[in-house]
């Protein structure tokens, strides 16, 4: 499986990816990374105890990758973190 990460330099506010974790199906964040931008549905937040950081779990919902499934790290007081994305449909995200 072909995977690529890439740096997120812009994303969602906290209560903006917990309705889209809330809502699979019917919201979607946005997340601008290096070179590029995506909605993305959120399946899976663990927050870190920082009250701040989370590893985000999920599928892109946009772009020429919609669907392929990712994995990251992200700080919402940075907006900051990163996307490591797995080419082929079907992965595991968890």
């Amino acid at each position: 499986m072909d995977t690529g990460r890439s740096a997120i330099i812009d994303g969602p506010n906290k209560p903006a990816r917990q309705s889209s974790l809330a809502n699979t199906g019917a919201q979607y964040v946005y997340f601008c990374v290096k070179g590029d931008a995506f909605n993305a549905q959120i399946l899976r937040m663990d927050e870190e105890v920082d009250g701040f950081t989370c590893r985000v779990h999920g599928r892109l919902k946009s772009g020429r990758t919609i669907g392929v499934p990712f994995r990251g790290e992200y700080s919402v007081g940075t907006r900051s973190g990163w996307f490591e994305f797995h080419s082929e449909g079907g992965a595991n995200n968890g």
